[in-house]
């Protein structure tokens, strides 16, 4: 398993569980300080970067991008795989191929959380379902040709319509036969979706390229909402070897949740590793 951490380098209240703040040279530089290998980049338009210095300054903290993720277009720009105006699903598929130009320029993946979109007005699943399947197809015919991958988020049914457990969400994966589409498993959707998460992590065992640690109210975990211990166990069962990120809120500070995450992660996740230590 790989340490990460969630970084944005626009300004956002602290609800928003991006713990590092500032910009992502800065962020990779005191991830790489606290031990992390890579951040995970909150990226809402890719045009606004240039993809080969983002790479360099992640290599000079020798930092990879675990993910670029693409959450904020649909909050601040309203892009949306599954809406019903069909003008409004084509801009999101074509910001969609530009993220995954930059991801790929990162040697990363792209992940699809809340960009997929909730149901409308008189929507069924199943109408949801095909407009987000028609999106889905034409990323992945993308990434096929540009060698990308694309990681799709389990989210609760709070802030989710369909697809909140784990089973459903590798259902909708597995159902497009593509070696581009990956899971990403949340401890914060999956306190509230999972009866037995051990057997859901098992469950994803071929899939999960991406896995997020965060609990309750978003904050670093405190081993009373959620077993951790079990999670980080089932991960070495199936000999998980992607990324493992913290996603919290920078409460009390950044630098505390940075400096903790990281002593939580490498007692739980992998505590061999700390013992060498």
């Amino acid at each position: 398993m790989r340490f990460s951490i969630i970084a944005v380098d626009i300004p956002l209240p602290a609800d928003f569980p991006f713990p590092l703040r500032g910009s992502y040279e800065e962020c990779a530089r005191r991830a790489a300080a606290f031990g992390y290998e890579a951040i995970e980049l909150q990226i809402q338009n890719p045009l606004d970067y240039d993809y080969a210095a983002v790479r360099k300054s992640l290599e000079r903290y020798g930092m990879r991008a675990s993910a670029v993720t693409t959450g904020l277009s649909y909050l601040f720009e309203g892009h949306n795989m599954s809406a019903k105006d069909s003008s409004v699903r084509a801009k999101t598929v074509e910001r969609l191929k530009r993220q995954l130009d930059f991801a790929r320029e990162l040697d990363s993946q792209i992940l699809i959380g809340f960009l997929r979109g909730r149901m409308e007005a008189d929507d069924t699943a199943e109408q949801y379902e095909s407009r987000l399947s028609e999106s889905m197809y034409k990323i992945i015919e993308y990434a096929d040709e540009i060698d990308g991958r694309i990681c799709f988020e389990q989210i609760n049914r709070r802030d989710g319509d369909l697809y909140n457990s784990t089973a459903e969400t590798l259902r909708f994966i597995e159902k497009f036969r593509s070696k581009r589409l990956f899971y990403n498993a949340d401890t914060y959707h999956m306190i509230s979706e999972e009866g037995d998460v051990a057997a859901a992590l098992r469950l994803a065992k071929e899939r999960m390229s991406l896995f997020h640690v965060s609990d309750c109210g978003r904050l670093l975990p405190d081993d009373r909402h959620f077993n951790f211990r079990a999670a980080a166990a089932a991960l070495r069962s199936i000999d998980y070897d992607g990324w493992v990120t913290i996603e919290c809120r920078p409460v009390p500070d950044e630098d505390s949740v940075a400096r903790d995450g990281i002593a939580y992660l490498s007692n739980i996740f992998c505590p061999a590793r700390c013992a060498v230590r």
